[in-house]
């Protein structure tokens, strides 16, 4: 599965993981030392995230259910934790520097290769 950012036709992530069930969205990315540069992590029913145990700075793009941007922020460092995002539906947590999504943007998800559930 491919993350493209419908406005600009850019891939965001190459890699994408879904996160749909609670263990999953417990650990996300703790722990981690790092992640690819083509890496989407996405988690389902989310509004807030905090960054916990984690070893490197990230990205965290809040979406809609129709995968609009709502709210981005940028080079969250590590414990760390974000406002609650009013009608997120999704948050998606790629490496710090990728973006260049900005609120509004549609994102989309192309089924090229199957998704991994965690």
């Amino acid at each position: 599965m491919v993350l493209i950012n419908k406005e600009t036709g850019t891939v965001i992530a190459s890699e994408v993981f879904v996160a749909n069930r609670f263990w999953p969205k417990f650990w996300g990315l703790q722990f981690k030392k790092s992640i690819p540069a083509d890496f989407a992590f996405i988690i389902l029913d989310c509004r807030s995230i905090h960054t916990c145990f984690m070893r490197f700075n990230l990205d965290a793009v809040f979406v809609d259910r129709r995968f609009k941007v709502l709210k981005v922020y940028r080079n969250l460092k590590p414990f760390s934790m974000t406002p609650l995002v009013k009608d997120a539906y999704a948050v998606i947590e790629l490496k710090h520097g990728r973006l260049d999504i900005e609120p509004g943007d549609s994102l989309g998800l192309i089924n090229d290769t199957p998704a991994v559930y965690l």
